[in-house]
């Protein structure tokens, strides 16, 4: 039986540094400045938690402090995170994610993964899939877990929008969360810190650390956008 795929996000808003890393990408972001790194991550359990380390870049240890959260084929943990990040020692909060169900792109035109982390007890996860076809987000099929003083709530509908700028990259962001039995949304919204595009395995990706606010508080965390390449012209 193949083991679930891993990816890990990581934020340290006091020192500005904060890396995203799965099979095949790992980025690092220091301030609004990015890097691409060559070596990919190694990722995989550790004790109780997980680790995650690039020979000479760094080494972060990720140990749960929610229970998981699935999502569209993915089970999401957030986490209490540290380690050293080129030789220096960092300390935050993060996510590490196990695929459960590789998402079909024979049927998708866009994925989404975001996180909003403000502390242990306050956290959103959403996944956001658009259908083949659809005209624009609006139509996506969005799933979203919200930790509230550290429990698990149920989520009936989340709504998400999103700015983009010329380039068809996420700028900035708003999450209503419509709960059971409460007649107003809970709300989260938030702005890109830093950026990176890439091409992986016929899709673009748009990656992002977000800074956000949920529900009053101050948070951090990704915002992925992955959309089918166009397809090669004909010669």
């Amino acid at each position: 039986m193949t083991e679930p795929a891993l990816s890990v996000a990581f934020f340290d808003p006091a020192r500005r540094v904060h890396a995203l890393a799965r099979a095949g990408a790992t980025l690092l972001f220091e301030g609004s400045r990015s890097l691409v790194l060559d070596e990919p991550a190694r990722i995989g359990p550790s004790g109780g938690g997980y680790a995650a380390a690039v020979e000479g870049r760094f080494e972060i240890e990720f140990e749960p402090m929610t229970e998981p959260a699935e999502l569209a084929g993915t089970r999401v943990c957030v986490c209490r995170a540290s380690g050293t990040l080129d030789g220096s020692p960092v300390e935050g909060l993060g996510t590490v994610s196990e695929t459960l169900r590789p998402p079909s792109w024979e049927d998708l035109d866009a994925l989404r993964a975001l996180s909003v982390i403000a502390d242990a007890g306050h956290a959103l996860l959403v996944v956001a899939r658009r259908p083949r076809g659809v005209s624009g987000h609006g139509e996506e099929l969005v799933s979203a877990a919200l930790f509230s003083e550290g429990r698990l709530m149920s989520v009936e509908e989340a709504r998400l929008s999103t700015v983009y700028d010329g380039e068809g990259r996420q700028r900035s962001a708003g999450l209503e969360l419509w709960l059971p039995g409460e007649d107003f949304p809970r709300r989260a919204s938030g702005a890109v810190a830093a950026g990176a595009s890439l091409e992986l395995e016929g899709l673009q990706v748009h990656a992002a650390v977000f800074r956000w606010r949920l529900q009053g508080r101050e948070a951090y965390g990704q915002y992925e956008l992955a959309v089918r390449a166009p397809a090669p012209e004909a010669a």
